[in-house]
C-alpha cells in the first residue's frame, strides 16, 4: 500500500478591498485614479510606515477601478500592510491633493469579499486560480 505525497501549492493570502478618499469630494470626481497611481500610493504608505521592510511586502492587485481596489497580500505581512495603509495620508505631490486609503473589507477567504455585479468576471477568475493552486500536483 502506497501513500501518495500530496503537497498543496496554496499560499496563504489576506484579501483587501480598499478605497481612496480625497479631502474634498468635488476633487475626487475630477481625478480618476489609475493602477500606477494606486501602486505609488501603496508603496509610499509601506515605505513611510515600515521603511525598507515595508518595501519588501508582497502584494498583488486583483482588480482596480478608479477609487476602489482589490488586493491580495501575503498572510505573513497582513498586519504591517494594514497598519501602513490605515495610517497613511499622502502628500499632494502624487496627484496634487492629499489622499487617504480606507480598508473597506479584509478577509482571509477570497469568496467572502463583497463585490458588485461588475466585478464578477475578474472575481471568478481569481477564485478559479485559488482552486487551481490548492489542488494537489
Amino acid at each position: 500500500m502506497s501513500i501518495s505525497n500530496c503537497k498543496s501549492n496554496i499560499k496563504d493570502w489576506q484579501y483587501f478591498k480598499l478605497n481612496v478618499s480625497f479631502e474634498n469630494e468635488e476633487i475626487a470626481k475630477d481625478h480618476p485614479l489609475d493602477l500606477m497611481t494606486w501602486k505609488q500610493l501603496i508603496n509610499n504608505a509601506l515605505k513611510r510606515t515600515h521603511g525598507i521592510f515595508g518595501e519588501g511586502i508582497e502584494y498583488f492587485f486583483l482588480n482596480q477601478e478608479d477609487k476602489i481596489a482589490y488586493l491580495k497580500v501575503s498572510h505573513l505581512d497582513k498586519d504591517m500592510f494594514s497598519s501602513a495603509i490605515s495610517t497613511y495620508i499622502s502628500s499632494d505631490s502624487l496627484v496634487g491633493f492629499p489622499m487617504t486609503i480606507t480598508i473597506l473589507q479584509e478577509e482571509s477567504i477570497l469568496t467572502k469579499l463583497q463585490i458588485t455585479d461588475d466585478d464578477k468576471l475578474w472575481f471568478n477568475k481569481a477564485v478559479e486560480e485559488v482552486k487551481e493552486d490548492s489542488e494537489c500536483s
